[in-house]
């Protein structure tokens, strides 16, 4: 598809570069510049757009952009923008952020238009305003709202499609803001022939990408099941749930939540990558997790969405944290929610299907081992015969639920509002009543006898 509109007839101030002309014999010569910058450059996608970018930059001024379809549509595209003038590149760059839905996909409207109808768009030139007028409405508000660094008289727009293995996977284009040389049809076949064999280089990286995961998300399988394999202690376990998340799925931090014996609210039992000690303070409503088999799949949020995360009773966490995607799965056994795993990311993710499907096998495991481990035990509402629970007072029982949650004495002060050394007293006189040498001891009894 073809477009051609009018010149723009005013007396602008336009900055004149020069660049070469993606015309006839060059064509080659381009690709050939091309293939020997990317052979060069680690099989990963946002690299390869980063080096075709800047590559095509160097040869041609104008801002280049790679629109890159994800395997799911329904998440991101990726978009990456060249230019020789780093004033306009900023300005560009700025303005795909600011088109940018949570998962960080830009609606593009040429682009669009390309991938639906399989066909390259060349607009030779044509008026800023009416360029304007090409963009989605959130496009235009921005170009109205935001002045280009440089005045414009007009632009030219060339975007091609980019195919692997007969399929658009995304887009190849460059903005022209000085047009000098001017696009002409001679440039479309140069930038399709990159375009196409780029689009072969990132699906390799991308296949490569998911043998990686793949292999990542078996060895997390792995780890857990060994833990629950080779004994019947939950902490641990939940510690290696946790520490193998945040270690090889690129995630920033994880933690296990639990349910209390009364089933009613939710408590912090392992957590990894978070920069607040506070954590294990947090007790949630269970309520909210408490929905149909329907519902048992992963929950994603975008913090840049404040209405969303309104609700949220730790969104000052979210804030203090920096996170701005969270997952929550929500884990169930038997039939009943015993915990939940939740996952955040300090930047915007967008978990495509196989991910999420993921994370399903990866919360049923966890779930297996928390019932596992309250069976072995006897569950939380069956106390072992012969272990009776001790007599203790309702400031000691929240006392030793505070240690099995990890706290330390000043915390626990804080939190019952008394003194640091009250709480000392305090936890000798439980590790008299329970026949335990330390706390370490105490919290792990208090779970497998289930005295709280």
């Amino acid at each position: 598809m073809r477009h051609a509109l009018g010149h723009c007839n005013r007396n602008l101030a336009r900055i004149t570069v020069q660049g070469m002309e993606f015309s006839g014999a060059a064509a080659h010569s381009i690709l050939a510049q091309i293939s020997a910058e990317l052979a060069g450059t680690a099989p990963d996608v946002q690299a390869i757009l980063k080096t075709l970018t800047r590559s095509l930059s160097r040869i041609r001024s104008g801002t280049w952009f790679a629109v890159l379809l994800d395997p799911d549509p329904r998440t991101s595209h990726v978009v990456i923008a060249g230019d020789s003038d780093g004033d306009m590149a900023d300005y560009i760059d700025k303005f795909v952020k600011t088109l940018a839905e949570p998962t960080g996909t830009p609606t593009l409207m040429l682009p669009q238009q390309v991938i639906e109808t399989s066909s390259p768009v060349l607009i030779p030139s044509v008026c800023f305003e009416e360029f304007i007028s090409l963009l989605s409405p959130a496009g235009q508000n921005y170009f109205l709202a935001t002045p280009t660094p440089h005045a414009m008289e007009a632009v030219g727009v060339l975007v091609v499609p980019m195919r692997a293995g007969g399929a658009i996977i995304g887009t190849l284009g460059i903005f022209d803001w000085h047009q000098h040389p001017p696009l002409t049809e001679a440039d479309v076949l140069p930038v399709q022939l990159v375009a196409d064999h780029v689009g072969l280089a990132l699906e390799n990286a991308r296949l490569q990408t998911a043998l990686l995961d793949h292999t990542e998300r078996v060895a997390v399988i792995g780890a857990i099941a060994l833990a629950i394999s080779v004994g019947q202690d939950l902490p641990l376990t939940l510690r290696v749930v946790v520490e193998q998340v945040t270690a090889r799925l690129e995630v920033d931090a994880a933690d296990v939540l639990l349910v209390t014996e009364q089933g009613n609210e939710l408590f912090v039992a392992a957590s990894a990558g978070f920069h607040s000690s506070s954590i294990p303070n947090y007790r949630l409503p269970a309520g909210g997790w408490q929905a149909g088999a329907m519902d048992w799949r992963p929950h994603v949020e975008h913090t840049r969405h404040p209405d969303r995360m309104a609700s949220n009773p730790r969104r000052s966490l979210f804030a203090r944290e920096g996170f701005q995607t969270y997952v929550s799965l929500p884990l169930h056994a038997r039939g009943r929610l015993v915990g939940v795993l939740e996952i955040f990311n300090r930047s915007p993710v967008g978990w495509d299907q196989a991910s999420l499907d993921f994370l399903e096998v990866l919360g049923g495991t966890v779930a297996v081992a928390i019932d596992y481990a309250g069976a072995s035990t006897g569950g939380a509402d069956k106390r072992r015969a012969g272990a009776p629970s001790p007599r203790l007072g309702d400031l000691e029982l929240e006392i030793m639920r505070q240690i099995v949650e990890g706290q330390t004495n000043r915390e626990i002060a804080v939190k019952v509002h008394r003194s640091e050394n009250t709480i000392k007293f305090h936890v000798r006189r439980i590790l008299e009543k329970t026949g335990t040498i330390n706390r370490t001891e105490l919290a792990r009894k208090a779970t497998r006898e289930g005295w709280l």
